[in-house]
């Protein structure tokens, strides 16, 4: 079955964009292939590689034409996921209208849901997990998105919360919502 997965993966052409992760990766969201920034370049230049095969083809008819045109539309999809990628703005993510952080029991870990009252930004997360445990939530104040580093503080400010009612032998809370004039 892994092998299977491989193959589909390797096939897929991440049709439905990439994601920015929570490990400053990129994850196809119909396959869950992760790829660094080089994985992305490597991606663009496998178009391009074949695009340019197919100008080598002597005789041209109307089938041919027809693939090159493809090749090159392939290309110029995949150098726009490319520059969506590189260009998110640093300094000008939109901050969010709301953090909501749910506690998974089965799974142990945070949920960190990030609502936007804009669009989101491009390559920005409306979702995070981390496990309920302190260091991966630390981890997380290195993250590149601003909007997550800020959503770890209200994780880590939940988490010690849940720790209190735990230590007091009271049920603790399954969710908080943070809202803007609390971040």
């Amino acid at each position: 079955m892994d092998h299977l997965m491989g193959i589909a993966s390797e096939n897929c052409l991440h049709l439905g964009g990439l994601r920015a992760t929570v490990s400053s990766g990129f994850v196809c969201p119909s396959c869950g292939t992760r790829l660094d920034l080089e994985g992305v370049e490597r991606w663009v230049r496998e178009a391009e590689e074949a695009r340019d095969e197919s100008y080598a083809v002597v005789e041209v008819d109307e089938f041919t034409k027809i693939v090159l045109e493809e090749r090159q539309r392939e290309v110029y999809r995949r150098r726009k996921a490319l520059y969506e990628l590189r260009n998110v703005p640093r300094g000008l993510v939109p901050r969010p209208e709301m953090i909501l952080v749910s506690y998974d029991v089965e799974g142990d870990a945070y949920e960190c849901r990030i609502f936007y009252k804009e669009p989101r930004p491009v390559g920005g997360l409306e979702r995070v997990n981390v496990g309920a445990d302190l260091d991966p939530i630390l981890e997380l104040r290195s993250h590149p998105d601003p909007n997550v580093r800020l959503a770890s503080g209200k994780v880590e400010e939940f988490h010690a919360l849940r720790q209190g009612f735990v230590r007091g032998n009271e049920p603790p809370p399954l969710r908080r919502v943070f809202y803007a004039n609390e971040l």
